[in-house]
């Protein structure tokens, strides 16, 4: 099972690969303005490392959603929770730009050893069943936002 020392590291080597620090992904209106940096070299969109390492962190970590947000760079976690459906289009399309950023990430992560066998499951559906039915099972099972 992966690690939050792995998910640090995991940034730390990302954040090295674009050649900025990882104080720079945070969004902070007065220190830390831009979304766009641009280094010597290149230009790089902190927004889009954020996405793809939220994304990834939150689908592959046993790590609360709020912690996710604290590391990545995000003031809280509601931007993990809204962008999940928009990142899903992006891997799915292929987005020309998302996606070389997140073959970076994943090309990282291997390095690292780190699993991507088990992938969190989230829904945004309550069960529903007949009244008549056994409801003495259904009080039983237990939804955990955020585990």
């Amino acid at each position: 099972m992966n690690t939050l020392q792995q998910a640090k590291k995991l940034i730390e080597n990302y954040c090295k690969h674009y050649g900025i620090k990882p104080i720079e992904l945070k969004r902070n209106s007065r220190q830390y303005p831009h979304k766009l940096l641009i280094t010597k070299d290149k230009h790089v969109n902190t927004a889009t490392m954020r996405m793809a390492l939220g994304y990834f962190i939150f689908m592959h970590f046993p790590i609360r959603i709020k912690e996710v947000a604290d590391i990545v760079g995000y003031q809280d976690h509601s931007c993990i929770s809204s962008q999940r459906k928009t990142i899903q289009n992006y891997l799915e399309t292929n987005d020309e730009f998302f996606m070389p950023y997140y073959e970076v990430l994943i090309t990282l992560a291997q390095e690292l050893d780190i699993s991507t066998e088990y992938k969190r499951i989230y829904t945004n559906v309550a069960s529903f069943m007949r009244y008549e039915s056994d409801t003495e099972f259904a009080e039983q099972i237990k939804y955990y936002e955020n585990a």
